[in-house]
């Protein structure tokens, strides 16, 4: 995985954390009957698969070391800066490149 991807996931992992979700896991539309060829669009696929791999990242942040985690959450979501947060973050964004990169194909 690049850095740019990983970047981009974590910009996406942001918006994620900050959503406030309470549909309880309910879908937003209801299934409906088709007559046949492709159900969805390109864009809902490539969403559905962005939401994946988001999902796998907060999973990934979350097994890290908790000053990792701190550094993370203080680059991403404002929370107060750990001692030594440069070294925290750098170690903690190699540590997400080879972890969520050997998780997520591209």
């Amino acid at each position: 995985m690049e850095m740019n991807r990983l970047l981009d996931l974590l910009d996406k992992w942001k918006l994620y954390m900050k959503y406030d979700n309470h549909k309880l896991g309910y879908p937003s539309k209801s299934i409906g009957m088709s007559s046949g060829g492709a159900s969805g669009s390109f864009d809902d696929m490539y969403d559905e698969v962005e939401d994946d791999n988001v999902k796998t990242v907060d999973a990934v942040i979350h097994s890290l070391d908790h000053e990792e985690q701190k550094a993370i959450y203080a680059r991403y979501l404002g929370t107060k800066k750990p001692m030594y947060y440069e070294v925290k973050l750098q170690i903690a964004i190699d540590n997400l490149l080879h972890i969520v990169g050997k998780r997520i194909g591209a």
